[in-house]
């Protein structure tokens, strides 16, 4: 082996840990990125990409030179890091050596992040008082997401480094169950304990994922789809059993989990206005550098927007699905600049826009309280809206690109007999 080829073992399983990590957009994307690297620099390669595991064999004028995997576990993504992927790929493209593309991504996959703790503390607050009045548009509901925002946010920072990171759903739900439940009780009775505390937890619920794992089953990735969808649940789970262990605490009872009868209060402009305080939020939890606010922003805005104009024709599956098709082309368009942020970063705000997951959340919640029609009818739109999210992206992606092939390397069998 090589120098060269160690160099390009090296940057291909780091860029692979790297985009394993931050896997938003499913293993789709992780193998095509990979691909397209190993073309420039005259390899090949056979992928096998699940969603915690990827395995790599490398291959230089039809042989074979190395063979390795990655793991990595998936967890709150730091979309700076997929920018700096994307820079470094288009750099790739024109005239960046093997070696200046090694040295990029080592600095990638260890720079610091964007911004520091206590700013990403104040961005979850910001982050759930911006997705606030989509729950229920009243300022009460805006206020007291802020608070439990930042209990959200501090749990994150200091569980996210820590062995005891992959039950920060449970430990966030209790402890936001806890505080809603005692500070906020009286309130919490009125618009129903869950709704009040979804959007302070919105951070944790896996939307993100159930769509990407959607989108994997979609494209025939079946193991690592199926994988994610699971985790996915268990994470939903996780909250479910947090909330219920802080009704145990509190003495409260499962008919406190019903949705009480809380009309908006707040017109469509001071929620249009909110939601441009949400994808600020979204940027400092996510590391998303500031200079892509103004993206998320008009792109949740017009997600939003068309999203609410088609149901009021049609209905809430119809302008869910237009919507989605709609941030698939946009995204897809806008990211063909190398100056503009990749698609994961673009369309991530409509993500949230249109995720699904806090019905997951509702369903359980109502049907552990006993409301089982009510919850299992929750539970259906989850199921039924959440793989509509993703085919809508995937056609507004087909409609606006082309595909490009990198076929995975032909292996060669052969077999031996010897007499004796």
């Amino acid at each position: 082996m090589t120098t060269q080829d160690q160099t390009f073992i090296s940057l291909i399983s780091t860029m692979g840990r790297v985009l394993l990590v931050e896997s938003g957009e499913g293993t789709i994307m992780i193998e095509r990125q990979l691909h397209q690297v190993a073309e420039k620099y005259g390899y090949q390669l056979n992928i096998l990409c699940l969603s915690e595991y990827l395995e790599i064999t490398t291959y230089r004028d039809g042989e074979q030179i190395d063979h390795s995997t990655v793991q990595a576990t998936p967890g709150i993504a730091s979309l700076s890091r997929i920018s700096s992927v994307k820079t470094l790929l288009h750099r790739v493209e024109q005239s960046l050596t093997l070696e200046e593309a090694d040295e990029k991504i080592q600095e990638i996959a260890t720079a610091p992040a964007v911004y520091p703790a206590w700013l990403r503390v104040i961005g979850t607050s910001f982050f759930a008082m911006g997705f606030a009045p989509l729950v229920i548009a009243t300022w009460t509901e805006v206020w007291i997401s802020g608070v439990l925002g930042l209990l959200s946010g501090l749990l994150c920072v200091i569980l996210e480094k820590t062995r005891f990171g992959m039950l920060f759903p449970l430990i966030a739900s209790f402890s936001v169950g806890m505080i809603t439940l005692t500070f906020f009780h009286d309130t919490a009775i009125s618009y129903g304990p869950v709704f009040l505390m979804i959007p302070a937890l919105f951070i944790c619920i896996p939307g993100d994922t159930m769509s990407a794992a959607a989108g994997e089953i979609f494209y025939g990735k079946l193991t690592a789809g199926s994988a994610r969808l699971v985790y996915a649940f268990m994470c939903l789970l996780q909250m479910v059993i947090g909330i219920l262990l802080a009704m145990e605490v509190a003495n409260a009872t499962l008919h406190t989990l019903e949705k009480g009868d809380i009309s908006n209060t707040m017109n469509p402009f001071v929620i249009l206005l909110f939601v441009i305080v949400f994808c600020l939020g979204l940027c400092l939890t996510f590391n998303v550098p500031m200079s892509y606010l103004k993206w998320l922003a008009v792109f949740a805005i017009l997600t939003y927007a068309v999203q609410i104009l088609v149901s009021l024709w049609t209905g809430d599956l119809i302008g869910t699905f237009v919507a989605a098709i709609v941030a698939g082309i946009l995204a897809n368009l806008a990211t063909l600049s190398p100056s503009q942020p990749p698609r994961v970063v673009l369309f991530i705000s409509s993500f949230f826009i249109l995720t699904v997951g806090a019905k997951g959340i509702e369903g359980l919640s109502s049907i552990i309280g006993g409301y089982v029609v009510e919850g299992s009818r929750e539970i259906m739109a989850m199921i039924i809206l959440f793989p509509t999210v993703t085919i809508g992206i995937a056609l507004g992606y087909l409609i606006s690109t082309q595909k490009k092939q990198f076929p995975q390397k032909k292996l060669k069998i052969r077999f031996s007999s010897s007499l004796q």
